[in-house]
């Protein structure tokens, strides 16, 4: 146990810090209890119970947040049932607490080393919430068609087979959609979504007046297996036209058959008794007529459905900004890890890590987990990339070169805006630069916004000089 006044190690049966003093009785019944949710975490995760671990380790990490065990298990719950990305978050989290001796290097190393796999599964997010947004604007069809990829391409994401099972009850396919939630049911045996679906699908059998399914009954034993799975090299899906063109010539072969077949024998009967069969043979042709017209307008339909699902799948091919993000942000966290490896903790690139997290274009990150990720990379590296950067604007400033130390000194106060010190020096370069304009709007911020820094006092003299 830490003490959380001085940082020193405690045993866990003190009740009282032996360098400062501090009562520790509270603190310790907070870390016994992190570490009972995490126990009761870790035996719901060995019964595939994911949803009721995922709440319970939450609980442990409001508890303690820097309970790292209880955090990498999370991220194995998260990855196990398809969250990739809040897994990656929890684990970059954890690394940030805890930097040596962590399985948390370990998970990340496993993902950053498979790129076919990583790849995989960042189509499997874009597809996702490219079939969630068709399922909005009611094209069921190509909804289904994207979740199956998804499917196929990770086969534990809970959530992609609960909007599939979804869909198939809305088009009335109960048996298919009780497959898919069987399918969920046995990545994750609590999750309540998939137990309410299960029920609205009983409910709706036993009013059809149908023996009832009970989704739970059918899910077979599931071995406690790692989440590991082998993904397949990705390759964009393209619409077959040759089911529809296959289907065009049966029909014209179909009216062929019909003209040289059956209207010889019809022409013979009516020539053998045309009273008897005129009638007849009138409404045959009626009924020809109508056939071949209703096939004309069904082919139609399918040219122009055809033209819309062609142009459908352009613009999701088309619509990559969110992918873009991710990539940018896994990128970041990346080159973040890659840095923090290093023996030296002097040796560490802030500014570089600092500049490829400001690519991200944090406005289209639609997950919280990818948030908070962005968010901690953020905090830990910014001010110390502005430090950085200040020191080496106030070298270039000192040597004359105030052109290179004003480009400089506007990076370290665009990563910290509150560095007081590169404010400061900010106006000294304009103020060289003879731009007066500019040096008197940064020397106005110190003495407006940070009136008791001593920069404030520097600053009101060279306001009075300039004036």
């Amino acid at each position: 146990m830490i003490c959380p006044g001085c940082g020193n190690i405690v045993a866990m049966k003190k009740n009282r810090c032996e360098k400062c003093g501090e009562d520790l009785t509270t603190y310790k019944k907070v870390i016994l209890s992190s570490n009972m949710y995490y126990n009761e975490g870790l035996e719901k995760a060995k019964v595939r119970d994911l949803s009721g671990a995922i709440l319970v380790l939450k609980k442990s990490l409001e508890m303690n947040k820097r309970n790292t065990q209880a955090r990498n298990l999370l991220g194995l719950v998260y990855y196990e049932i398809g969250e990739t990305v809040s897994a990656l978050s929890e684990w970059v989290i954890s690394k940030h607490f805890q930097s040596e001796d962590n399985d948390a290097d370990d998970y990340m190393n496993s993902l950053q080393s498979n790129p076919t796999k990583l790849e995989a599964l960042n189509q499997t997010i874009k597809k996702y919430n490219s079939a969630l947004q068709s399922a909005k604007q009611r094209n069921e069809d190509l909804a289904i068609i994207q979740l199956k990829k998804v499917t196929s391409l990770n086969p534990h994401f809970v959530k992609a087979w609960q909007l599939l099972a979804l869909l198939h009850m809305k088009n009335g396919e109960r048996d298919k959609a009780y497959k898919c939630l069987n399918r969920a049911s046995k990545i994750d045996v609590s999750n309540t979504t998939t137990l309410r679906y299960l029920h609205e699908l009983d409910e709706l059998a036993d009013a059809a007046g149908e023996p009832i399914k009970n989704g739970k009954k059918e899910v077979t034993k599931v071995a406690a297996e790692p989440s590991v799975f082998p993904i397949s090299t990705y390759k964009e899906d393209k619409p077959n036209i040759w089911n529809f063109l296959n289907l065009i010539i049966g029909i014209a072969i179909g009216v062929g058959v019909l003209f040289f077949l059956i209207v010889p024998t019809v022409r013979e009967d009516v020539i053998n008794d045309y009273k008897n069969t005129e009638v007849e043979y009138g409404e045959q042709l009626s009924k020809q007529t109508q056939t071949i017209s209703s096939l004309e307008n069904e082919n139609k339909n399918l040219q122009a459905e055809i033209t819309q699902l062609q142009s459908e799948i352009e613009g999701i091919q088309g619509d990559a900004d969110n992918g873009n993000a991710y990539d940018d942000l896994f990128g970041a966290a990346g080159l973040y890890l890659t840095e923090l490896s290093k023996e030296n903790a002097r040796d560490i690139e802030y500014v570089a890590v600092a500049d490829a997290l400001g690519k991200v274009n944090y406005e289209v990150l639609d997950k919280q987990g990818a948030k908070e990720l962005y968010n901690t990379i953020k905090d830990a590296v910014f001010l110390q990339a502005s430090d950085i950067l200040y020191d080496e604007g106030h070298d270039l400033y000192t040597n004359g070169d105030y052109e290179e130390s004003l480009t400089t000194l506007l990076s370290a106060y665009e990563y910290n805006p509150e560095n007081v010190n590169a404010i400061y020096f900010i106006g000294r370069s304009y103020h060289q630069l003879g731009d007066y304009d500019k040096a008197r709007e940064f020397y106005t911020i110190l003495t407006e916004n940070y009136s008791d820094s001593s920069r404030a006092v520097e600053a009101q003299e060279k306001l009075d000089e300039i004036n």
